[in-house]
Protein backbone atom coordinates (compact mmCIF):
# COMPACT_ATOMS: atom_id res chain seq x y z
CA UNK A 1 0.00 0.00 0.00
CA UNK A 2 1.26 3.85 -0.77
CA UNK A 3 1.53 6.60 1.84
CA UNK A 4 -1.12 6.39 4.26
CA UNK A 5 -2.69 9.69 3.72
CA UNK A 6 -2.19 12.70 0.95
CA UNK A 7 -3.46 16.26 1.31
CA UNK A 8 -6.09 17.42 -0.73
CA UNK A 9 -7.26 21.35 -2.11
CA UNK A 10 -11.21 21.70 -1.90
CA UNK A 11 -12.16 25.49 -2.49
CA UNK A 12 -10.90 27.22 0.57
CA UNK A 13 -10.76 24.36 2.42
CA UNK A 14 -8.41 21.58 2.66
CA UNK A 15 -8.52 17.76 3.55
CA UNK A 16 -7.38 14.39 3.18
CA UNK A 17 -7.66 10.98 1.69
CA UNK A 18 -6.48 7.93 3.57
CA UNK A 19 -5.83 4.24 3.12
CA UNK A 20 -5.68 1.30 5.75
CA UNK A 21 -6.28 -2.72 5.33
CA UNK A 22 -8.64 -2.02 7.84
CA UNK A 23 -10.83 0.05 9.88
CA UNK A 24 -8.36 0.52 12.82
CA UNK A 25 -5.69 1.50 10.10
CA UNK A 26 -7.98 3.61 8.09
CA UNK A 27 -8.98 5.71 11.15
CA UNK A 28 -5.06 6.00 12.17
CA UNK A 29 -3.93 7.22 9.02
CA UNK A 30 -6.59 9.83 8.65
CA UNK A 31 -6.35 10.47 12.21
CA UNK A 32 -2.27 11.08 11.03
CA UNK A 33 -3.41 13.26 8.42
CA UNK A 34 -5.63 15.49 10.17
CA UNK A 35 -2.26 16.14 12.26
CA UNK A 36 -0.56 17.22 9.89
CA UNK A 37 -3.13 19.65 8.36
CA UNK A 38 -3.10 21.42 12.18
CA UNK A 39 0.61 21.62 12.58
CA UNK A 40 4.28 21.21 11.76
CA UNK A 41 7.00 19.51 13.60
CA UNK A 42 6.73 17.08 16.12
CA UNK A 43 4.45 16.82 19.14
CA UNK A 44 6.35 14.83 22.26
CA UNK A 45 3.87 12.33 24.05
CA UNK A 46 3.33 13.95 27.50
CA UNK A 47 -0.13 13.12 28.05
CA UNK A 48 -2.59 10.87 27.24
CA UNK A 49 -6.67 11.38 26.24
CA UNK A 50 -8.59 8.26 25.78
CA UNK A 51 -11.20 8.13 22.87
CA UNK A 52 -14.32 5.95 22.11
CA UNK A 53 -16.81 6.71 19.44
CA UNK A 54 -19.92 5.13 18.18
CA UNK A 55 -22.10 5.47 14.92
CA UNK A 56 -24.49 4.37 12.39
CA UNK A 57 -22.08 3.66 9.59
CA UNK A 58 -18.27 3.97 8.99
CA UNK A 59 -18.56 7.09 7.02
CA UNK A 60 -20.20 8.59 10.24
CA UNK A 61 -17.56 6.88 12.18
CA UNK A 62 -14.83 8.51 10.47
CA UNK A 63 -16.72 11.88 10.66
CA UNK A 64 -17.31 11.73 14.53
CA UNK A 65 -13.56 10.50 15.36
CA UNK A 66 -12.04 13.06 13.45
CA UNK A 67 -14.58 15.34 15.10
CA UNK A 68 -13.96 14.06 18.30
CA UNK A 69 -10.10 14.23 18.09
CA UNK A 70 -10.81 18.40 17.06
CA UNK A 71 -12.75 18.83 19.52
CA UNK A 72 -10.16 17.33 22.78
CA UNK A 73 -7.75 19.27 21.10
CA UNK A 74 -9.19 22.41 21.47
CA UNK A 75 -11.20 21.89 25.03
CA UNK A 76 -7.79 20.33 26.30
CA UNK A 77 -5.69 23.24 24.73
CA UNK A 78 -3.37 20.17 23.17
CA UNK A 79 -2.05 18.96 19.99
CA UNK A 80 -1.83 15.51 19.20
CA UNK A 81 1.49 13.23 17.76
CA UNK A 82 0.27 9.97 17.85
CA UNK A 83 -2.66 7.90 17.96
CA UNK A 84 -3.51 4.03 19.22
CA UNK A 85 -6.91 2.52 18.56
CA UNK A 86 -7.26 -0.46 20.58
CA UNK A 87 -10.85 -1.86 19.07
CA UNK A 88 -12.32 -0.21 15.23
CA UNK A 89 -15.46 -1.81 13.57
CA UNK A 90 -17.78 -0.16 11.07
CA UNK A 91 -19.80 1.38 14.22
CA UNK A 92 -17.49 1.70 17.16
CA UNK A 93 -13.77 2.85 17.14
CA UNK A 94 -11.57 3.14 20.80
CA UNK A 95 -8.46 4.53 21.30
CA UNK A 96 -5.78 6.87 22.75
CA UNK A 97 -4.29 10.45 21.60
CA UNK A 98 -0.48 11.44 23.11
CA UNK A 99 -0.03 14.72 23.10
CA UNK A 100 1.27 17.69 24.87
CA UNK A 101 -0.23 21.27 25.56
CA UNK A 102 -0.20 24.06 22.98
CA UNK A 103 3.26 25.56 22.98
CA UNK A 104 3.48 28.87 20.45
CA UNK A 105 6.99 29.08 21.11
CA UNK A 106 7.61 25.75 19.96
CA UNK A 107 4.27 24.48 17.61
CA UNK A 108 3.79 25.76 14.50
CA UNK A 109 0.33 25.76 13.30
CA UNK A 110 -0.99 25.75 9.99
CA UNK A 111 -4.37 25.17 9.73
CA UNK A 112 -7.34 25.96 12.10
CA UNK A 113 -9.37 22.95 11.52
CA UNK A 114 -13.15 23.50 12.64
CA UNK A 115 -14.83 20.45 11.76
CA UNK A 116 -14.42 17.18 9.78
CA UNK A 117 -17.69 17.33 7.10
CA UNK A 118 -19.76 14.65 4.78
CA UNK A 119 -19.24 17.42 2.01
CA UNK A 120 -17.74 15.15 -1.15
CA UNK A 121 -17.01 12.45 2.18
CA UNK A 122 -15.93 8.70 0.78
CA UNK A 123 -15.25 5.73 2.08
CA UNK A 124 -14.62 3.21 -0.76
CA UNK A 125 -13.36 -0.74 -0.39
CA UNK A 126 -10.73 -2.39 -2.61
CA UNK A 127 -8.57 -5.14 -3.29
CA UNK A 128 -5.76 -3.47 -1.61
CA UNK A 129 -8.36 -2.33 1.34
CA UNK A 130 -10.13 1.08 2.37
CA UNK A 131 -9.55 4.03 1.32
CA UNK A 132 -11.39 7.72 2.82
CA UNK A 133 -11.76 10.95 1.62
CA UNK A 134 -12.88 13.91 3.94
CA UNK A 135 -13.00 17.88 3.81
CA UNK A 136 -12.58 19.94 6.37
CA UNK A 137 -14.20 23.63 7.71
CA UNK A 138 -11.20 25.88 8.27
Amino acid sequence: MSRSFTEIDHSGDVGIEARGTNVSELLSHATLGLFSLLYRGTVRSVSERAIRVEALSLEDLLVDWLGEVIAMGGCYGELYGSVEIYRADSRCAEGVLRGESFDPSRHDPRFDVKAATYHALSVTESSDGLCARVIFDL
